[in-house]
């Protein structure tokens, strides 16, 4: 009985590597965003099979909004692993590729994909709050401001995000951007 136990634990704890050797699966979210992003450092690098490998670890830790990024991501990895490019139909495609385009800073590509995204019906705060960093990033700040006004009707939250996220700083240069950003934080 001991045994089965000891067998059972080790299946939900650690994969079957590519070698067949057994790999511990993260059990903390610290661990988990570790394995995350190591996996995105390869994606970026164009290294999709090892990134996909990374990227199939983290789904299954305990973290449910990095484990379904990172399913996200190993399908984009297996599709440019397969076909050499990546087939989006639906707003939910458009949306997850337009995010991988935004982290790889393929600014232009991102914007189209998010747009697509929107008029598709991802009518969401997250859609127009990444529409509107790729797009100040590009450096068209008037149609950042705007998709961030939208971003922060529709989901109040994402305003607090920007305040903290790295990807904002450069943005926070521009008085217009940094106001919008600020309004209502006391600062």
């Amino acid at each position: 009985m001991r045994e089965c136990l000891r067998i059972w634990y080790q299946s939900k704890v650690t994969r079957r590597g590519n070698g067949d050797e057994r790999v511990p699966l993260p059990v903390t979210e610290k661990a988990q965003m570790e394995v995350f992003g190591k996996a995105m450092s390869h994606f970026g690098a164009g290294d999709f099979r090892k990134a996909r490998s990374l990227f199939e670890e983290a789904s299954s830790g305990p973290s449910a909004g990095v484990g379904e990024s990172a399913r996200m991501y190993a399908r984009i990895c297996e599709q440019r692993l397969n076909s050499g490019h990546v087939s989006v139909k639906t707003a939910e495609d458009h949306y997850n590729y337009g995010i991988s385009l935004l982290n790889q800073r393929k600014l232009d590509d991102a914007i189209k994909h998010l747009k697509a995204a929107i008029s598709q019906g991802e009518d969401s705060g997250d859609a127009y709050y990444a529409l509107g960093l790729a797009s100040g990033l590009s450096g068209d700040v008037h149609s950042a401001r705007q998709h961030l006004e939208r971003a922060f009707q529709l989901n109040p939250k994402t305003r607090a995000l920007a305040r903290t996220d790295s990807d904002f700083q450069s943005l926070m240069e521009h008085a217009e951007l940094r106001r919008l950003i600020d309004e209502g934080s006391g600062g």
